[in-house]
């Protein structure tokens, strides 16, 4: 007999095996016992908790021909064909890859047919959400006055995708993920009929990385005793899965409450190495610092969902760092999952932490005249601050006089890297209407492309604030987001993919709402004491694509001979 995974070998094949979901198992069984059947039902949760699962179970149960407390018998001569397979009388439709008018006019023609051998014919259609609109249209009179003899089951993780009118329609069961607790006692009771040794510590671990998913978890389980020998440790999870264990991450925690920035950093250039997921660590570090905030407030280590007497003083953490740290990692935390680069924001949001910046951030900048933007308004309740004051400040310069005073002259004749300040200022003193517009014309390309690759970071940006011919200022509501590109705008990859648009390199460089505040004030005050400026040069920029294209030509020759 050919191998069966473990979540289709214990999927559950009655109520009574089910783990969890106890108000909705508890409500169909009535159903089926009060004969209180509807017409429609809408499945909707998380996935791998058991929608498809609990929906064939209800298909069998109220087609049994002897049902036990609304539970099939699974001996009658109809639940021995849904066992087996062998009625038609129970479909099942992927709605992912079948989700075409066709498909549902096909369904529409079928239930005006009795069923062949069962007394119910049940569609359970999974991925519901997957329907196009004209799909759901077609089927909604059918779903209105469905034949005594059909039941549909929609089966969904996206139930806000649904149409309000299928919903007013359907009864609608909302699904919950599991609880860790009884994900742990399904992992113990399997784990020991497959002969499989695995201790409490990596058991809570597989838990917790199932995220509340009996699938997840049993796929997590069978994935790590092959690469065990059924000897599961929290040292072979933590191989498997790119994790660390508790007592580095608290060390962490500490080094970066005291700025320990070479030790960090080589920690997470080990981290890389190792290919930790910086995602899921990420998320531990948050169930961390609540587990120490809960241990401030109450002292009680049964409240505590990681952390234990032996190590939840070794954080030391008073209670607004906890907070501060929390904050810091929410913030980050979805950029660092989505993100093809979690390494870089990992790092940034740890020098957002303990405040500070990488060399190619720019330094705050003490304010010594009146503000451009009114200091009444605050930037945290407001976000989206209009930017027209600062607009005003970078006026438009067609031919910008050069003098010996010149802001960039000495570093570019003596080949002294520019900071982001540098070019920053260098392209808002010969601000131009023309190369705004060809940069948010380029901006606009970029955003409608459908896979932007090494371009999808200038997404984000809320508006381009100052532009020259030698490049652009985006504005970010983010500072990560301005600091991403920042690291990259001198990348090969990106630099080539902008050339290839303006017909040249350019410098794009990001700000946040706060920086451009300092930098507005910085620039004005160069102004004001009758500075000029050059255009950044772009020399260096051109070498960075020649060398790069000569290494990429020399490649293709040699494994082209």
């Amino acid at each position: 007999m050919s191998y069966i995974s473990l979540y289709r070998k214990y999927r559950p094949q009655n109520f009574g095996e089910i783990i969890g979901q106890k108000y909705i198992v508890t409500t169909l069984q009535n159903a089926i016992k009060l004969n209180k059947l509807t017409h429609a039902y809408i499945f909707a949760g998380p996935k791998g908790i058991g929608k498809t699962t609990i929906a064939k179970i209800f298909a069998k149960a109220l087609n049994c021909l002897h049902p036990i407390n609304g539970n099939a018998c699974n001996r009658c001569v109809n639940c021995i064909a849904i066992n087996q397979n062998q009625t038609t009388d129970i479909l099942e439709l992927d709605a992912a890859s079948n989700n075409g008018v066709d498909d549902i006019r096909n369904i529409i023609e079928e239930v005006k047919f009795v069923p062949a051998v069962l007394t119910k014919k049940v569609y359970i259609i999974d991925e519901a959400h997957m329907l196009t609109v004209p799909a759901w249209n077609a089927m909604l009179k059918t779903i209105e006055d469905a034949p005594n003899h059909v039941v549909f089951i929609f089966a969904t993780t996206e139930i806000y995708k649904i149409p309000p009118t299928i919903l007013s329609r359907c009864q609608h069961y909302q699904f919950s993920r599991l609880l860790d607790a009884e994900l742990i006692n399904m992992i113990n009771e399997i784990a020991k009929l497959e002969n499989i040794i695995i201790d409490a510590n990596a058991t809570n671990k597989i838990a917790e990385l199932a995220d509340g998913s009996a699938r997840d978890a049993l796929s997590i389980l069978e994935q790590l005793a092959l690469y065990s020998d059924n000897h599961v440790t929290t040292p072979k999870i933590n191989e498997v899965f790119g994790l660390i264990d508790d007592q580095h991450k608290i060390t962490l925690l500490n080094d970066i409450n005291l700025q320990k920035t070479q030790d960090i950093v080589q920690t997470i250039n080990d981290y890389a190495i190792r290919g930790v997921n910086f995602s899921q660590l990420v998320n531990e570090l948050i169930i961390i610092l609540l587990d120490k905030l809960v241990y401030l407030q109450t002292k009680d280590l049964s409240l505590l969902k990681k952390l234990n007497v032996n190590n939840v003083d070794s954080i030391q953490l008073n209670q607004k760092q906890v907070i501060d740290l929390i904050t810091v990692w929410q913030q980050a935390y979805m950029k660092i999952r989505t993100s093809a680069d979690p390494k870089f924001y990992f790092e940034a949001a740890i020098f957002s932490a303990f405040k500070v910046q990488q060399q190619t951030a720019i330094q705050p900048i003490t304010n010594t005249t009146t503000p451009i933007i009114d200091s009444s308004v605050s930037l945290k309740e407001d976000t989206k601050i209009k930017l027209a004051p600062i607009d005003s400040v970078f006026s438009y310069h067609e031919h910008p006089v050069e003098t010996k005073t010149n802001h960039l002259q000495t570093k570019t004749e003596n080949k002294i890297p520019l900071t982001i300040e540098d070019i920053f200022i260098g392209i808002a003193a010969n601000n131009n209407a023309e190369s705004k517009q060809k940069a948010q014309e380029f901006l606009a390309s970029v955003k409608t492309e459908l896979h932007p690759g090494v371009l999808s970071f200038l997404i984000p940006a809320a508006k381009i604030i100052v532009a020259s011919k030698h490049g652009f200022v985006l504005v970010y509501d983010d500072e990560l987001d301005a600091q991403f590109l920042n690291d990259k705008y001198n990348n090969f990859d990106f630099l080539n993919k902008v050339r290839k648009y303006f017909g040249k390199p350019m410098y794009i460089i990001g700000v946040s709402r706060h920086q451009l505040l300092s930098l507005a004030d910085k620039f004005k005050n160069l102004r004001n004491q009758g500075r000029s400026f050059l255009e950044p040069p772009i020399d260096d920029l051109e070498e960075i694509l020649k060398r790069n294209s000569s290494i990429t030509q020399t490649a293709y020759e040699i494994y082209n001979n």
